[in-house]
C-alpha cells in the first residue's frame, strides 16, 4: 500500500510539473494572437514569445517545487522536478538547434 502512495505522489508532481509550462504556452497565446497565425518555428519573434512562456513555466515549477519540500511532500517535489525535463529540451531545441 505505501508503495503506491509513493507511485501516486510522484506521478501527481507529474502532471501538476507538466500542467505549469502547458498553462503559461496557453496564456501565451491568448495574450498574442498573432502566433496562431503565424504557426512558423523559425520566425524569432515566435521564438522569443515561446521562450519567455516556457520560462515562466519553470518559474511556477521552482514555486511549486520549493512550495512541495515546504510541506514535506518530497515525493512530488521529485516529481514536479522530473517534469522539468521537457521544459529544458524545449529550451534547448528553441536557442541551440533551431538557430
Amino acid at each position: 500500500m505505501r508503495k503506491k502512495n509513493r507511485l501516486i505522489d510522484y506521478i501527481a508532481g507529474f502532471f501538476v510539473g507538466i500542467g505549469a509550462p502547458l498553462f503559461s504556452l496557453a496564456v501565451a497565446m491568448e495574450t498574442y494572437p498573432v502566433l496562431k497565425e503565424v504557426g512558423d518555428v523559425t520566425n524569432p519573434a515566435w521564438r522569443l514569445i515561446v521562450m519567455r512562456a516556457i520560462t515562466f513555466g519553470i518559474v511556477i515549477n521552482a514555486v511549486l517545487f520549493f512550495t512541495a519540500l515546504n510541506f514535506d511532500k518530497d515525493r512530488v517535489a521529485r516529481g514536479i522536478m522530473l517534469s522539468c525535463l521537457p521544459s529544458v529540451a524545449g529550451v534547448i531545441y528553441f536557442q541551440f538547434i533551431l538557430n
